[in-house]
């Protein structure tokens, strides 16, 4: 439910910027379709956009918030209204919790309203304009042709509108199209509210929007149809498909004035989340409600934070990915959410699914000159390639190493692109860094996973993981509606984690959550060396905690921020170290990349690891059963050599062909893990097969797709 969203981003926002301050903010409160639909006795009876420019009669939300204090006294006035209007603030309000209340307000006129809200020393308001819709060619407005349309002043923005799909979402409806209302789709009248423009279904909004035209809908739908419907009824179709005011708000009282909200441009999600949540086929919002971008906080915004914002805030993501500098006088680094907006741009189809941004790098090392990191191009990861665009380390490692070093020594806090990539940790205590092959496997890399949505939609219910929450996990929440928060790591608590995602690939091999996923490396699962095989996130998680206790301390205990007093041995485990953390996969992202990195820091540093273990010259040959099996489409087999000499690995399918050598050479006596991935091989049984001098054993495994 979207007005749950709004409260929870605002409070977490709030919490993390001014604890213990006493603050009061008055805001729109948008709430969608859905949000209406959760109960008939509340006061949401309508969906509100969230516009501070609406049409005359609509039903507004208005919501008053503290952070730290409570309602004494709380009182709403309408301090300003336009002409002629008799309205007062509504008298239903919804107290939804000791600091937290929403009021209803309907603008019966066109013009300018003020509504402010008291508690105490408290004040605070918000100013609102009531309009009609007009329709993005039409220049008549209350009678009068004014000579102006929306591209008499926004030209650009109207071309690279009429290149979306929303620009002919309706005509392509009236004329058939298949896949949005041909003889087997399902569209019918119930879909032109979100399709048209100014449609409002309450009775008091009487604005000029495409339901105060006469329009009858066709009986039947096909080509040629919205010409024929331009005909009969054209003051409805000039208000057909999603037009500017869709999203702006109406603009009878704009020609150009911005005043008072006679036209606005916002980052909310509430915009989108009008149409674009309202069932349960349309989903985007209720599942971005679950996402970490919808409660990014808003501490690094405001001047002196212009490289914050390009990630932190979605109207500083979208400069960025126009290319406006930081240094630009007109760069704005004011706060603003991260919501659809931030992604996606609503006026350019240019880019699949209308995403801002297509390309991104990562910084790679440079030896030439070390404090000067190359810019390389990721390629080859789809639409996963956006997310990249913040999720990469933020500093290059060896040029942090030639830096000063200080507090804020580190990746920063999302390099989950460079360890996808398998780059940016430092190769230590003579461990080769090696890497598993996600980035290979993965088309859209990030999308693929994060975003996976075959089981979006259980019954009625929008499982908040993949989709737009990008989650892997559902987490659970309170009776009211919030995350439960673990108090020691300060993260959500886990309910579920989809592990169908993971099946794409792997099939049902992995159990049914993460925690039960192993990985072994050279054939060991203890690689923190505690004595008990964990799942792959709880050893990494091990493996960061030794390494974080090697770092020096403070005069507490806890562990010291880096700084020029340590070792260059301390600085490189500890960046290993934490940019494994800061990844937050637990090392599911690259298992073996992270691994490596962790073994070689643990080893510089004289930690004792698991693998090491496994270094001793076995007494006798043995061939283990692979890991996983089942698999999908990747296998791990392990074999021990009493004996140097040559060894011959070959994969057969079940009526005895040869598929793979996987080995044919000469081998140190010691134990082997050898990987097999299967991704063009059907599913079923197969064998594999060693020779090792006069030692021959055949073993089964299954492969699941």
């Amino acid at each position: 439910m979207f007005r749950r969203f709004t409260t929870l981003v605002f409070a977490l926002a709030l919490v993390s910027t001014t604890l213990f301050a006493q603050t009061l903010s008055v805001t729109p409160y948008g709430v969608t379709p859905r949000g209406v639909a959760v109960s008939a006795t509340d006061i949401y009876t309508y969906p509100y956009n969230g516009l501070t420019n609406v049409g005359v009669g609509t039903l507004c939300y208005f919501q008053a918030y503290f952070t730290g204090a409570k309602f004494t006294a709380p009182t709403w006035t309408l301090t300003r209204k336009a002409p002629g209007s008799a309205n007062t603030i509504g008298t239903v309000k919804d107290l939804k919790n000791d600091s937290t209340q929403v009021v209803t307000f309907t603008p019966d006129k066109p013009g300018t309203y003020e509504i402010t809200f008291t508690d105490g020393a408290f004040t605070g308001s918000v100013v609102i304009n009531a309009a009609k819709y007009v329709g993005v060619y039409n220049t008549v407005i209350d009678g009068t042709d004014t000579g102006r349309q929306c591209k008499t002043c926004h030209s650009d923005k109207v071309a690279e509108w009429e290149k979306t799909g929303h620009s002919t979402m309706f005509t392509r409806a009236m004329n058939g199209t298949p896949g949005l209302s041909g003889p087997a789709d399902h569209y019918s009248v119930n879909c032109i509210g979100c399709h048209t423009t100014g449609f409002d279904k309450n009775p008091t909004a009487v604005n000029n929007g495409f339901d105060d035209m006469t329009f009858t809908y066709p009986t039947v739908l096909g080509a040629g149809v919205f010409d024929q419907l331009k005909v009969q009824f054209p003051d409805a179709i000039q208000r057909a498909n999603i037009q500017c005011e869709s999203c702006h708000g109406p603009a009878s009282g704009h020609l150009g004035n911005t005043s008072d909200s006679r036209m606005v441009a916002t980052f909310d999600a509430a915009v989108c989340a009008y149409c674009h949540d309202s069932g349960t086929h349309h989903i985007f919002p209720e599942q971005f409600n679950a996402s970490l971008h919808a409660v990014a906080t808003s501490y690094p915004s405001g001047p002196g934070h212009e490289s914050c914002v390009q990630c932190h805030t979605g109207k500083g993501f979208a400069q960025f990915a126009g290319g406006v500098p930081t240094t630009d006088p007109y760069f704005d680094a004011s706060y603003a959410p991260i919501t659809c907006s931030a992604c996606h741009d609503p006026h350019d189809a240019t880019n699949t699914f209308q995403l801002r941004k297509v390309d991104s790098f990562i910084y790679t090392y440079n030896s030439a000159a070390p404090t000067s990191p190359i810019k390389t191009n990721v390629t080859n990861a789809g639409m996963g390639t956006m997310c990249l665009n913040c999720h990469h380390s933020r500093t290059e490692a060896n040029q942090a190493l030639a830096s000063p070093i200080n507090l804020r020594f580190g990746p920063h806090h999302g390099p989950q692109g460079d360890i996808l990539l398998a780059n940016n940790m430092l190769e230590l205590g003579g461990v080769s860094l090696k890497k598993s092959n996600h980035y290979s496997f993965t088309p859209d890399l990030c999308v693929t996973c994060h975003m996976y949505s075959g089981n979006a939609v259980v019954g009625t219910t929008v499982m908040q993981w993949g989709g737009h929450s990008f989650s892997m996990s559902t987490f659970k929440k309170s009776p009211d509606g919030l995350f439960l928060i673990d108090k020691t790591t300060g993260r959500r608590i886990t309910d579920q984690d989809n592990m169908q995602a993971c099946a794409q690939c792997h099939g049902t091999t992995f159990g049914t959550s993460f925690s039960d996923v192993k990985f072994f490396y050279n054939g060991v699962g203890d690689l923190d060396n505690n004595g008990t095989i964990q799942g792959l996130q709880d050893e990494v998680a091990g493996m960061i905690a030794k390494i974080f206790a090697q770092m020096p301390k403070t005069s507490t205990g806890a562990m010291a921020t880096p700084s020029s007093t340590w070792t260059t041995t301390q600085l490189k485990a500890y960046w290993n170290a934490i940019t494994a953390q800061e990844d937050k996969s637990g090392g599911i992202h690259n298992p073996k990349y992270v691994v490596t990195a962790l073994l070689g820091a643990m080893k510089s540093l004289g930690i004792a690891t698991g693998v090491e273990k496994e270094e001793t010259v076995p007494t006798q040959y043995v061939v283990y059963q692979n890991y996983p099996n089942p698999f999908n489409p990747t296998t791990n087999i392990k074999f021990a050599l009493p004996n140097s000499g040559h060894v011959k690995l070959t994969i057969y399918d079940a009526l005895g062909r040869e598929v793979e050598t996987l080995v044919n050479s000469e081998l140190v006596a010691g134990t082997h893990n050898v990987e097999w991935t299967a991704k063009n091989m059907a599913s079923g049984i197969y064998l594999y097969r060693i020779e090792a001098g006069n030692f021959v054993k055949v073993n089964k495994m299954l492969l699941v797709k």
